[in-house]
């Protein structure tokens, strides 16, 4: 990694690295220290690091947040704001796949684009924090990416009911067919994007939906479905 590239990585993520090649190490996927014959660290095992203390301090948020939640609401809480699309929509924010060090074949298959590598990155950068500065530096990074994302994702009062499975619970019964989701559009910055989606059997559209994942946005789809096809309204 550059010079430049570390310095601006630092400013985002708020904090100057001790040891640079913790740094260096959480953006060298595998296959790149494959071609150097593993002559350089790569990254995996920050990544693991990283996931573990991820769901600490994001279960450990939601725990005071939803205070009356079973152990079951959290996990589903939890589960929707820390996997590979968000953490990966994360990443991009942050440019952390253009940072990325990857081996020739793997860069010319478009792994910088790839969802699980460039969310894996975004776990071993966390991984890194930890171990440079400590649980605090780590955790703080975490919930100043993390806080304003559950706000929007878990606050939302139609959460807890899966929509989609129910719209294809009726669906199937009636038409044999499964819904299919669409995204029309992604509007707003990487880091507040906003997504519509629609739901389609067979080729009709049945209703829209919006949200700040397309998750969530499917879910939306699929609550206003029910709405319109069944008259189901909770």
């Amino acid at each position: 990694m550059s010079e430049q590239g570390r310095k601006s990585l630092e400013e985002r993520v708020g904090y100057h690295f001790k040891n640079p090649a913790l740094l260096d190490r959480a953006l060298t996927h595998k296959s790149f220290a494959n071609e150097l014959r593993n002559t350089v660290e790569h990254n995996e095992k920050l990544e693991f690091l990283g996931d573990a203390v991820l769901d600490l301090v994001v279960g450990e948020f939601l725990y005071e947040k939803f205070p009356t939640d079973t152990e079951g609401g959290l996990s589903k809480k939890r589960a929707s704001i820390v996997n590979e699309e968000v953490l990966s929509e994360l990443a991009l924010e942050m440019g952390l796949n253009k940072l990325m060090q990857l081996g020739k074949g793997e860069a010319l298959t478009g792994g910088a684009q790839k969802p699980r590598l460039i969310a894996s990155s975004f776990e071993a950068i966390v991984g890194a924090l930890y171990l440079d500065g400590g649980f605090e530096v780590a955790r703080g990074f975490i919930r100043q990416e993390f806080v304003p994302l559950a706000d929007r994702v878990c606050g939302h009062e139609d959460f807890e009911r899966d929509y989609k499975t129910r719209l294809q619970e009726l669906v199937q019964k009636s038409s044999k067919e499964t819904p299919r989701y669409e995204v029309l559009a992604e509007e707003g910055p990487p880091h507040d994007r906003e997504f519509l989606v629609c739901v389609k059997v067979k080729e009709d559209v049945w209703a829209q939906g919006r949200g700040r994942s397309k998750k969530n946005a499917e879910q939306m789809a699929a609550k206003n479905a029910l709405e319109m096809k069944y008259k189901e309204t909770n």
